[in-house]
């Protein structure tokens, strides 16, 4: 550790989208994202004398005062800063979604601001593909990414607003290598991560997406959302999520048709344009309608029963 540098709780607080802010609506969301964590480092007895805050256009850094236990911040701050910007955001038409990242760890202040290896992870985590993922998937506005070494020694022993079985952990690739990190949604009982089933079917009501504007918004040009695989990039072409939610197919694949579903049925989907239906996991923007033929069903005269 290099003289001068102090342990402190370090974060880093980015905002989801911000680049496809406009210059009027972006100063909007710096203030509401200041006016968020001021009122929150308030009720939980963090005073400005106690926090160095650097802006950085779609949010900011801090370090804490070691005075204030970290559980403090992970515990209380968080909690207000979930309940606030739920609130804030039912009077948005462009949701707030935020990211953030808390580690512990050494740095130091110069003329210029803070610096240090432990500043520069909390920064990763925060900005991670992974962190912003699991925000995209989770139909949430707010993830809460800390290091492993945080949740060692103060996220397992729990604490008030704490709860250890809402966070879940990941291997992420940061610039400086593979590092584990635990991810927590507040309002959710634990995070979906990459690679669990059914991660990259998103829900048809998600305010998720740059503009947060639910399952169509951040589509393709049809207006269908592209479904991301455990890294968060388009999947290869040939998979499509299965009719009945379960496992993916290939296009090799066919859907259930005929005998091979065990109905004697074949189910054709038309999709078009327009507002979207979920079939348990599978999302179809429609209006959308099934029709097809049942092949056991016939009249007196031998013709196929429409169905």
């Amino acid at each position: 550790m290099a003289d001068g540098a102090v342990y402190k709780t370090l974060m880093s607080v980015d905002a989801r989208g911000s680049g496809t802010y406009l210059n009027g609506a972006k100063r909007r969301m710096r203030a509401q994202i200041y006016d968020l964590a001021h009122a929150s480092f308030a009720a939980c007895g963090v005073a400005r004398t106690m926090l160095h805050l650097e802006d950085r256009g779609d949010g900011f850094i801090a370090a804490v005062d070691s005075r204030i236990p970290p559980v403090q911040i992970l515990g209380t701050w968080l909690t207000e800063m979930h309940q606030r910007q739920r609130v804030q955001n039912e009077d948005l038409a462009r949701r707030l979604g935020l990211r953030v990242g808390v580690h512990v760890g050494p740095v130091e202040h110069d003329d210029e601001g803070l610096s240090g290896e432990a500043m520069d992870l909390v920064c990763r985590l925060a900005d991670s593909s992974v962190a912003r993922t699991v925000l995209e998937h989770s139909g949430r506005d707010l993830v809460c990414v800390v290091s492993e070494s945080l949740h060692h020694e103060v996220v397992r022993h729990g604490g008030r607003f704490v709860e250890p079985g809402s966070y879940r952990s990941a291997r992420i690739t940061l610039k400086e290598g593979p590092v584990t990190a635990w991810f927590h949604v507040p309002g959710e009982p634990r995070p979906e991560l990459p690679g669990d089933e059914g991660f990259g079917v998103l829900p048809a009501d998600a305010p998720t997406g740059d503009h947060g504007g639910g399952a169509a918004a951040g589509g393709d040009a049809e207006g269908r959302r592209k479904r991301t695989d455990a890294g968060g990039a388009t999947p290869s072409a040939g998979v499509r999520p299965s009719a009945d939610g379960g496992r993916p197919t290939r296009e090799s694949d066919d859907w259930p048709a005929g005998e091979e579903a065990g109905s004697g049925a074949r189910w054709d989907i038309h999709v078009t344009g327009g507002t979207s239906v979920a079939q348990h996991r599978a999302v179809f923007h429609g209006p959308v309608s099934f029709g097809g033929t049942d092949r056991a069903a016939r009249d007196d005269d031998g013709s196929e029963e429409g169905r």
